[in-house]
């Protein structure tokens, strides 16, 4: 890539510098020695007989040829050459150059190796035969090359080694890149240099340091250098004299264009000598040798100007013009008011002419002016009747439209009053039934509420009773075994006294006591039996009554819960209810206050239409008046006018407005 900026940048020496000291000599002006930064040798270095582009070559084609020889080669072989830096901190397969742009440092690991990268002759055979177009050209051209380098005829006494070295990556660059200059020298060329302001790729921001370098780097500053150094400015010989023969004599135009028969090229350098030496006589400066420096050099073609002549030549051009211009202006003016002064005088002729008519038709204008003042004020009154009837219709229609639109409100809050009052018997007719059912399943609620509480209470009762049976059995067959066993205690304590004689009737007696009272316990033992079993069956069918209790009871509870929840429902249904009458009630009363509005409008109304009443009472009056005014005026002016088509045409008019 440098290799090519150099060739590049010396192609834009050659074209820049170069061509502009060709440029001086071929116009004939001595040119001092100007000094331009130059590139041939940095090009001497890389493409010479011992340069970069050889040695590497060579060491492509020695056996052992590596990086590192091939630096200490380059270092050696070109040791006298300013361009190659060689510095102690460098390794041995570095070194520097120093390029147009700056010192650039290189590392030349891989240059070897890479230099050797060629396409083998197989493939480039394969790709000659590709069906695609560019490939297929491209290649031919290139075998065309190969075959035309091969076929050239060897030196007797040197190796064979020319292909490889011809081969070689750098040579086929080297190469391309001079058939490339050398296509670029055929054209008109133009440089375009692109400048980076700054760094940071940001708009309206520019950093100088940065962009002189570019610019440095890229020749635009030496070619500025020279440029002004010398001649900045330059114009050919025609257009000179074409901008600035009016800064001098008139006799230039007309002498050279009496002599461009004969010798056009010399009689207009002479007359552009001529001119110039005139104009710029006064920047003129002593050298320090005494020799007069003039502001412009004249050419075989052209004239080139010192830095400030040009800009000194155009501001004198200015003021000439604007001198000229003056004059210019002077004379147009001058032309534009003698048509004006004539234009005037025309106008005034004119004025005159249609004065004097005007004087002439001014009796004729008075006349017309009457009659039209009479129309006006017939025509205004029958605009001022057909305005009040017109306003009459507007308020009567407005009358009409309030008293419509007062009926219709109250046939609308007659027809609301009607529905709420429909909605309000359906909504109950609706509800009653459902009010009933709940009252009903209300009523068995409480109902059966009270049943509950009643079989609780027998229950309750039942129990105590059970509880007291038993209580009252298990005394009684205590006292009866009691005595039992009092009974069966006494014969024994009476043994003693059995031994002593006694009569047999006693022991008869107690035997039979015993009798009585061992039946008596048993007749009471059968009647508890009978009693406990009565309880227990009395004390089961509690219970299971009890259990139907409990499930009525979870029944009722659950129909509670529910009556709960519709009793809920109808209660917010209810506040619902009075929301929306609040509302339509508030309705009403707005509708009230709109209906009282109506009212004060339509008494408003009615005074207003008592005024217009009046009103055109007065209107009616003032016409009458106004007709015997007009009867009055006519009479009037037929008495005391002498003209007879003017009494005709008012009295024509007077009867069109009784008539209208």
């Amino acid at each position: 890539i440098n290799y090519a900026n150099e060739k590049l940048q010396q192609k834009f020496t050659l074209d820049i510098f170069r061509s502009v000291q060709e440029e001086y000599e071929f116009e004939g002006i001595a040119l001092g020695e100007v000094t331009f930064a130059d590139n041939v040798e940095v090009l001497n270095l890389v493409e010479g007989r011992m340069g970069l582009i050889s040695v590497l070559n060579e060491e492509c084609v020695r056996p052992r040829g590596n990086d590192s020889s091939f630096v200490s080669k380059v270092n050696t072989m070109n040791k006298d050459s300013e361009c190659l830096v060689r510095d102690k901190f460098y390794r041995d397969y570095e070194f520097g150059i120093n390029h147009y742009a700056g010192l650039v440092t290189y590392n030349a690991t891989g240059f070897v190796s890479k230099n050797q990268d060629t396409l083998p002759l197989d493939l480039s055979e394969c790709a000659k035969k590709c069906t695609n177009d560019l490939i297929y050209s491209t290649f031919q051209n290139y075998g065309a090359e190969v075959a035309s380098k091969s076929s050239k005829p060897k030196k007797p006494g040197r190796r064979g080694s020319g292909s490889l070295v011809r081969a070689t990556l750098w040579t086929k660059f080297r190469q391309q890149l001079g058939t490339l200059m050398a296509n670029i020298a055929e054209t008109k060329t133009r440089y375009i240099r692109c400048i980076k302001p700054n760094t940071y790729k940001k708009p309206l921001m520019m950093q100088q340091g940065m962009t002189i370098e570019q610019l440095r780097c890229a020749g635009v500053v030496g070619a500025i250098t020279i440029s002004r150094s010398m001649f900045p400015n330059r114009l050919e010989h025609d257009i000179t004299l074409d901008r600035f023969s009016c800064l001098g004599n008139s006799a230039y135009s007309a002498t050279n264009e009496e002599k461009k028969q004969d010798d056009a090229r010399n009689t207009c350098r002479a007359d552009v000598e001529k001119l110039l030496f005139k104009l710029l006589k006064s920047m003129e400066t002593v050298g320090d040798d005494g020799t007069v420096k003039q502001a412009y050099v004249t050419g075989k073609t052209r004239v080139y100007f010192r830095a400030g002549a040009l800009e000194y030549l155009e501001a004198q051009r200015l003021l000439a013009l604007g001198d000229n211009a003056v004059t210019l202006q002077r004379m147009v003016r001058g032309y534009l008011q003698r048509r004006f002064y004539l234009l005037w005088k025309r106008s005034a002729i004119k004025l005159q002419a249609r004065t004097r008519c005007w004087m002439c038709r001014i009796r004729y204008k008075a006349i017309r002016f009457a009659c039209i003042e009479l129309q006006s004020w017939v025509r205004q009154g029958f605009a001022k009747d057909a305005l009040m009837e017109r306003r009459r219709c507007a308020k009567a229609t407005m009358i009409q439209t309030h008293w419509r639109m007062m009926v219709a409100m109250v046939y609308r809050y007659n027809c609301i009053q009607a529905t709420i009052r429909i909605q309000a018997i359906m909504r109950g007719a609706r509800q009653r039934p459902i009010y009933r059912e709940e009252l009903k399943e209300w009523k068995e609620a409480s109902l059966l509420e009270n049943q509950v509480k009643m079989l609780q209470r027998r229950l309750e009762e039942a129990e105590t009773r059970r509880i007291e049976a038993e209580k009252k059995a298990e005394g009684t067959v205590t006292e009866t075994v009691v005595v039992y066993k009092e009974a069966e205690a006494k014969p024994g304590a009476a043994a003693p006294a059995a031994a002593a004689p006694a009569p047999a009737p006693a022991e008869g007696v107690l035997t039979a006591q015993q009798k009585t009272l061992m039946d008596e316990s048993g007749k009471m033992l059968e009647y508890l039996r009978k009693e406990v079993f009565k309880l227990r069956s009395q004390n089961s069918q509690i219970r299971t009554d009890f259990d139907l209790l409990k499930e009525n009871n979870q029944r009722l509870m659950d129909a509670n819960a529910s009556a709960g929840a519709s009793f809920a429902a109808l209660n917010q249904h209810a506040k619902q209810i009075s929301r929306t009458n609040a509302k339509l009630m508030a309705e009403i009363n707005q509708y009230k206050q709109q209906v009282s509005k109506l009212s004060l409008t339509q008494i408003e109304l009615k005074e207003e239409l008592k005024m217009k009443q009046a009103t055109y009472i007065a209107e009616v009056h003032s016409r009458l008046q106004y007709q015997k005014t007009m009867k009055q005026i006519v009479d009037t002016i037929q008495a005391r006018c002498r003209d007879e088509w003017l009494v005709e045409v008012i009295i024509a008019m007077s009867e069109d407005c009784e008539s209208a």
